[in-house]
């Protein structure tokens, strides 16, 4: 297992990923989306020279808003050219899979609608990050349409997708991440951790909402030792810190 943090997309790439590489983390999450972390702003050389000084992995992700369930036709064509303008950027840093967020339709337009949306968007992405030799994640956001059901028949939709598990967001609206773990571990290449009360997607610190990491952690130790992002968004960084201990000394220890 080994255990990443993200950079801030809001702030300089350069010292975040600095920051992340001092603090002791294995790899770096590139949330690379608007607006300091955009293609035109991103100092590749700089931050090469930051992953090879603290031997940092890498793992890709795009921008939360990207509509690529929307309706209209033109606007996922849109969000998925935004996405695949990052591709090379993304190749360039040593990033091999890169998350894409789920994405829903309004109302008046059913949850098959929003497969169907969903489906047509991911599978241009996939085509398109064979090139760069990458390959797409597809991460629940934590919406109601989005059932361990739905989220299986999305990624058996698309051939070449994988599984991204967000473990706070797959413990709201009562559901449990060990569902998720169990049925589509097969799949599963990246993890993004984080608590809350079941209620709101508050990205707390381990202990801080009401996950069941002792059984949750368990269980997916059964299935899978890869990297697992910190995705807590405290002010003070040192809930995140304190969170990196926690959680190598609760894996350690099943």
């Amino acid at each position: 297992m080994k255990i990443g943090f993200p950079n801030n997309p809001r702030k300089d790439l350069v010292e975040e990923v600095e920051w992340i590489g001092k603090s002791g983390f294995d790899f770096v999450d590139l949330f690379l989306e608007e607006d300091m972390a955009v293609p035109e702003k991103i100092k590749i050389e700089k931050i090469k020279k930051i992953i090879k000084k603290y031997n940092l992995e890498t793992v890709g992700h795009t921008g939360p808003y990207l509509q690529t369930g929307s309706p209209s036709k033109a606007i996922r064509e849109a969000s998925v050219k935004d996405a695949v303008r990052y591709f090379p950027i993304f190749q360039k840093l040593g990033v091999k899979y890169i998350t894409v967020h789920g994405n829903w339709p309004f109302s008046l337009f059913s949850v098959e609608d929003g497969i169907k949306f969903q489906v047509e968007s991911l599978t241009k992405l996939v085509r398109e990050a064979k090139k760069y030799n990458l390959k797409i994640m597809f991460e629940p956001v934590g919406k109601k349409q989005e059932s361990y059901e739905v989220v299986a028949k999305i990624i058996t939709k698309v051939p070449g997708l994988h599984f991204h598990l967000d473990i706070g967001h797959s413990n709201l609206y009562g559901r449990n991440p060990v569902k998720y773990i169990k049925e589509l571990n097969k799949e599963l290449r990246h993890v993004h951790l984080h608590d809350n009360n079941g209620s709101e997607d508050e990205h707390l610190p381990i202990g801080a909402g009401n996950i069941n990491w002792e059984k949750t952690l368990k269980v997916l130790k059964k299935y899978y030792d890869g990297t697992i992002t910190l995705e807590i968004f405290a002010k003070d960084k040192e809930f995140s810190l304190t969170s990196k201990d926690k959680l190598r000394r609760m894996w350690n220890k099943l």
